[in-house]
């Protein structure tokens, strides 16, 4: 088997290895110049659990690499995880494995929209969704979220919904504000799905780092098994979740699409099969994820307490720094704070960061995150206390010398304040 230091913490300093990390994370360290840290992808800088490893070295120790059907084995232990932690009914074969959670979203997308559709989506709200909708034909319908609570207006939702809607997109815990979406809120948009007749895609990937007291509660359980039900028949809900986030295995490309009901699900599986994306599951991601779904739940609960203590850690000393207002996220690993005050656009905080302070951030523009997104930038978490307070030690520095130096400290850079923000803006 696969060697491990079972003696060394898991998620202590030793274990984040930026030389390594470039070469095997090309969206994060491997996207950015030597000496820059980059809080960007949300994707950990620790290596995943152990059990993993081993059953994936095992699986491919044998040099066979064959084609891999879809394993009815990892669809009833996937089914009963579902069952036993989201309150959605053990039903084996509305399960449909795909590979990797993007994709699963874009499946369900192009199952459900075409071409002159509308589809309902949050805003702010990661780009995946929006993407696969575009893709579809279809067109986006944006639900402004409260930015400042993470709040959801069920009302507001339900008046965008028009005999063009073909879908209800979404996102819980939410990416990027961390809301943990209420019972009643979800329970007031099933409702509404129920009463138009759309289906509603449900991206829960993050429905594992929630952080107590908050609870993740599936839209699905409302109208499964003896779980608290909406009026009428329930609405069609397909849950989309994946192991990337839980157990930091976004490499691995696991996901998975609860859907409604089985024919719902071979037609997801139609449609799979129409996008190339049919029989994509190797042998060895497989293995992994029974590993992780069986085996991992340790793991996992000693990951989400390192990441509370990382996310009380960050946003205090982000509030701590004129000009600059992060809320705490019941869940995820992912901050969105508000850098409106000093006076920078999003995309021009992400440029000044990158250059000034050498930490690398996602800007909240609209090819990231929508429309609503602009006065903010997202930063992840997911990594060492001791790379999180250099990096933020570097933010608190530039951004000082912004709020001291107004314009002026940002000349040598190309940077320039929004059009209309005065020096006193950023006093």
């Amino acid at each position: 088997m696969w060697p491990h230091d079972t003696h060394r913490p898991l998620f202590d300093d030793a274990q984040v290895r930026p030389e390594l990390l470039r070469r095997r994370s090309p969206q994060r360290w491997g996207a950015v110049p030597p000496g820059v840290i980059p809080l960007t992808a949300a994707e950990p800088d620790f290596p995943g659990p152990a059990v993993v490893t081993d059953a994936v070295v095992s699986a491919v120790a044998d040099g066979y690499f064959s084609y891999a059907p879809e394993d009815d084995e990892l669809r009833e232990t996937f089914s009963a995880v579902a069952a036993a932690r989201y309150g959605i009914a053990d039903h084996p074969d509305r399960v449909v494995p795909a590979p990797g959670t993007a994709a699963a979203l874009w499946g369900v997308v192009h199952l459900l929209c075409g071409k002159g559709d509308e589809c309902v989506l949050l805003d702010p709200v990661d780009l995946l969704i929006g993407q696969a909708i575009d893709a579809a034909g279809a067109r986006r319908v944006y639900c402004p979220m409260d930015k400042g609570t993470g709040r959801l207006d069920p009302d507001r939702l339900a008046s965008l919904v028009t005999p063009r809607t073909a879908l209800i997109c979404l996102c819980n815990p939410h990416n990027p504000l961390g809301t943990v979406f209420p019972e009643e809120t979800l329970r007031a948009v099933a409702e509404t799905a129920v009463r138009h007749r759309v289906p509603i895609l449900s991206d829960e990937v993050w429905s594992e780092i929630v952080y107590p007291p908050a609870r993740h509660l599936s839209v699905a359980s409302l109208t499964a098994g003896d779980g608290p039900r909406v009026h009428g028949d329930g609405p069609r809900v397909y849950t989309v979740t994946g192991l990337s986030k839980t157990f930091a295995l976004p490499g691995l490309r696991m996901g998975f699409v609860l859907a409604p009901g089985p024919r719902e699900a071979g037609a997801l599986r139609r449609t799979f099969q129409r996008l190339g994306a049919a029989h994509s599951l190797t042998p060895f991601t497989q293995a992994g994820a029974l590993a992780a779904l069986r085996h991992g739940w340790p793991w996992k609960d000693a990951f989400l307490a390192h990441l509370q203590a990382m996310r009380d850690h960050c946003a205090e000393r982000l509030n701590a720094i004129p000009g600059i207002s992060c809320a705490r996220p019941d869940g995820t690993y992912v901050l969105f704070p508000d850098v409106s005050a000093t006076g920078l656009s999003s995309r021009a905080m992400g440029a000044f960061l990158l250059e000034r302070a050498r930490v690398a951030v996602v800007p909240g523009t609209p090819e990231w995150f929508g429309p609503a997104a602009e006065g903010h930038v997202r930063v992840s978490y997911a990594t060492s206390r001791a790379v999180l307070d250099e990096a933020l030690r570097r933010v608190a520095d530039a951004v000082g010398e912004v709020l001291t130096g107004g314009p002026a400290a940002l000349r040598t850079t190309g940077v320039r304040l929004r059009p209309g923000v005065s020096r006193a803006a950023t006093s």
